[in-house]
């Protein structure tokens, strides 16, 4: 296991949180992200407010970078890969094209989320869109847990909330630090769009929060298999 990564073990299997905001599945050699919003900066800035440039170029390098680390075969994307609806034609559909042909073999599969209702599926070849849910026993893949029923059989993996935890800081100052959120029957992982924003959870009795560090992921306690 790479250092700076927690393992979890889940309905045995073995789920490896990254420190890119990412859960690795070794057995299924996948890596599994969500909230990439790709397309949120450009998107910003035709409407004329101000915003970082570049944070689409790094994220596609992030993902790159995951990939070929761990040796992944697939890349699982758990909605709002996109910010909002991009024309075929467009240069964000071009890029994402380009680099998703780039990564094959690897097979790009995106559970479609609520940025990307209305979105363009059809700028790319190379990645296959899932309108709601990826089942693959244990695990349920999609983008937002609340939308169905918690079924005890499988373990959910989410995104959409951006999970943050906040953290005393000097002078009575805090900082907001992205997590993976274990819960019960389910893990919600953080953004992994660099331009993205965070929402503070309250976790329940049982729930665990995992700190997402620059080089490392620190449970926040001991961290407890999932039975």
């Amino acid at each position: 296991m790479r250092e700076g990564t927690v393992s979890l073990t889940v309905r045995d299997e073995e789920l490896v949180l990254h420190p890119l905001r990412a859960a690795l599945w070794p057995r299924r050699k996948t890596v599994v992200v969500a909230d990439s919003h790709f397309g949120k900066s450009s998107f910003f800035g035709r409407h004329g407010i101000a915003v970082p440039a570049g944070t689409d170029d790094e994220d596609r390098d992030r993902l790159t970078r995951l990939v070929k680390e761990s040796s992944a075969e697939r890349l699982i994307i758990l909605g709002d890969f996109l910010h909002a609806p991009i024309a075929a034609d467009s240069r964000e559909a071009r890029d994402l094209d380009a680099w998703a042909q780039a990564l094959a073999p690897v097979h790009i599969l995106v559970v479609a989320g609520n940025h990307d209702q209305g979105a363009c599926r059809h700028f790319s070849s190379s990645i296959a869109w899932c309108e709601s849910e990826w089942l693959e026993p244990p695990f349920r893949f999609i983008h937002e847990a609340s939308s169905l029923e918690t079924d005890e059989r499988t373990f959910t993996v989410s995104g959409h909330v951006h999970p943050v935890m906040k953290l005393q800081a000097i002078r009575k100052q805090s900082l907001r630090i992205p997590v993976f959120w274990q819960r019960k029957a389910g893990l919600v992982l953080p953004s992994f769009g660099a331009f993205t924003g965070g929402y503070v959870v309250s976790p329940s009795a049982g729930d665990r929060l995992f700190a997402v560090g620059p080089t490392a992921v620190t449970p926040m306690g001991a961290a407890t298999p999932v039975d």
